[in-house]
């Protein structure tokens, strides 16, 4: 990354720490390619970017039994929708549903609120669990590079938030993000992580409507963590 930033030489896991538009940007003009004019193909990318995104539920809501708006992929430019702009708009359960399969290596569930359900003599009538969706079927070595790079945005000497979780006892996984609106109106922040990093039990997402910085959002992230 020779950008203003100038990260240098980055791999995905140093990429994902750093948190670099650029390489990831990269992706989004490798996964286009150029058309016979030698302009890029962006439907080409969208449509590559929209074939991984649907294998870990990103284009299906999340099984969650309450009222969920539909998850909505983007649609016009690759390159942007490389670091997850453009037009794309999920819900923080369908962000959730993506962690999970991220932290577990490749097994997608539908999401449920419901445990167990009782009659009213306090007799269990239905034990209920999420079901599995579809495996993600990975190299291990590209889940490794992928937990690497979020174990370092909490944890690496070139992260901009591991200050914050320094007195945590487990150790957290997570990636922050922001999601520009306008120019007039601050940006939606977020974080996305699990935890215990190499043993994971919870998926946490905490999205802040206009909440201008990302740090916010991830000190959220790590009280949740703190209190479970």
């Amino acid at each position: 990354c020779w950008s203003t930033v100038s990260h240098g030489d980055l791999t995905v896991s140093s990429a994902i720490e750093v948190s670099c538009n650029y390489f990831f940007y990269k992706v989004g003009y490798m996964l286009s390619g150029k058309t016979s004019s030698g302009s890029i193909n962006y439907p080409r990318g969208i449509a590559r970017l929209k074939k991984y995104a649907k294998k870990f539920g990103l284009t299906d809501k999340s099984g969650v039994e309450i009222p969920e708006i539909s998850p909505h992929f983007a649609t016009t430019d690759a390159v942007r929708a490389a670091i997850g702009q453009d037009t794309h708009a999920y819900t923080p359960s369908q962000l959730s549903r993506y962690v999970t399969t991220v932290a577990n290596s490749g097994t997608c569930y539908d999401l449920t609120l419901v445990d167990k359900i009782k009659n009213v003599n306090g007799k269990t009538v239905l034990n209920n669990k999420a079901k599995v969706r579809n495996k993600v079927n990975i190299k291990q070595s590209s889940w490794d590079a992928v937990h690497k790079g979020m174990k370092l945005v909490v944890n690496g000497s070139r992260s901009s938030i591991s200050f914050m979780f320094k007195n945590v006892k487990a150790t957290i996984a997570g990636k922050t993000g922001t999601a520009q609106q306008s120019k007039v109106h601050p940006d939606h922040v977020l974080f996305a992580g699990y935890a215990p990093a190499d043993d994971p039990q919870i998926a946490i997402t905490v999205r802040i409507a206009n909440g201008y910085s990302s740090n916010y959002a991830a000190e959220i992230g790590r009280d949740i963590t703190k209190v479970y």
